[in-house]
């Protein structure tokens, strides 16, 4: 490689006005990981909030029961505190719960729809289920089950847009983080 110090300050392979090459330059790649990320269509995560909370407001008004599965994406809401007015039932669950639901409850709200998708197949009772966009691709027989489904937030964003739609839909601010 040959030096470009001669070429002068304004030749595209000098560096300014030291005068040293920039190609004269050792550079040391790091190698990555490839990493990669799952995100949702932000206008259809808006709609998804929409049409959950304004389920969960009729269901706040009518005082029904829900069954709650699994713990896993509760993304910071307190259920009992937030939706005063709607039993949530969170006991043990076996299978036999489950398939009796329709009896007993309005809704049942799934927080972990890879564990419980498949026993909460053909049920008489809607099902709103919190997933994460990397659930829903990994796992889309999830979407068969679902009646209501209720994005788990990925980032500040979604969050701010949950607490802004829940706002929206209950009056109030969202004072469950």
């Amino acid at each position: 490689l040959k030096s470009t110090a001669s070429l002068g300050g304004n030749h595209p392979l000098s560096c300014g006005t030291c005068g040293r090459a920039v190609g004269a330059m050792q550079l040391n790649r790091l190698a990555n990981k490839v990493t990669s990320t799952y995100i949702m269509d932000p206008y259809s995560m808006l709609m998804h909030y929409k049409r959950a909370f304004k389920l969960m407001s009729v269901l706040k008004k009518e005082k029904a029961k829900v069954l709650i599965l699994g713990n896993k994406n509760q993304f910071g809401i307190d259920w009992k505190g937030r939706f005063e007015g709607i039993e949530f039932d969170t006991g043990i669950v076996d299978e036999m719960v489950i398939s009796t639901a329709p009896k007993y409850y309005q809704m049942i709200l799934c927080l972990d729809p890879v564990l419980y998708a498949k026993a909460l197949r053909k049920l008489n009772v809607p099902v709103m289920m919190c997933a994460t966009a990397r659930e829903i691709t990994q796992h889309p027989e999830i979407l068969d089950v679902t009646d209501y489904l209720l994005p788990s937030p990925s980032s500040r964003h979604d969050a701010a847009l949950r607490q802004i739609i829940a706002e929206q839909a209950f009056g109030g601010s969202d004072k469950d983080e």
